[in-house]
């Protein structure tokens, strides 16, 4: 494992978001109470980006179907939901019982030192 730089303290305000690229991976950053964390930026049900969503406290939500992780150990606390006429339309066809049939996986998480203001994450070497 190797640090790497990925962004500047500053550049999130405590309860955001931001979405970084480094060693061929997607990842999210998020400020919780003063303290950052970096998780897998793509949900582990259909793939949408979890730095579109919404961040409370330390849940982050989908922006897709709601699913929720902690962002301090990637662990899914809410899987995806289904609503209204989507959810309606997904109970009656082959399709809905393919989405039913899909789980909502945690993310991975990335050990996050900042020093002077940088982020660093400990990254897989290439």
């Amino acid at each position: 494992m190797a640090l790497k730089e990925v962004a500047r303290l500053d550049e999130i305000e405590e309860g955001g978001m931001k979405h970084i690229e480094a060693a061929d991976r997607e990842i999210l950053l998020a400020n919780v109470g003063g303290r950052i964390y970096a998780i897998d930026d793509r949900c582990g049900h259909m793939s949408a980006p979890l730095s579109m969503g919404k961040l409370a406290g330390k849940i982050v939500e989908c922006p897709l179907h709601g699913a929720r992780y902690d962002v301090t150990t990637g662990r899914c606390v809410r899987t995806a939901q289904m609503q209204g006429l989507e959810a309606k339309i997904l109970a009656v066809t082959k399709y809905g019982r393919l989405v039913d049939a899909i789980r909502t996986y945690r993310r991975d998480t990335f050990k996050v030192v900042v020093e002077e203001g940088v982020i660093k994450l400990d990254l897989p070497a290439k």
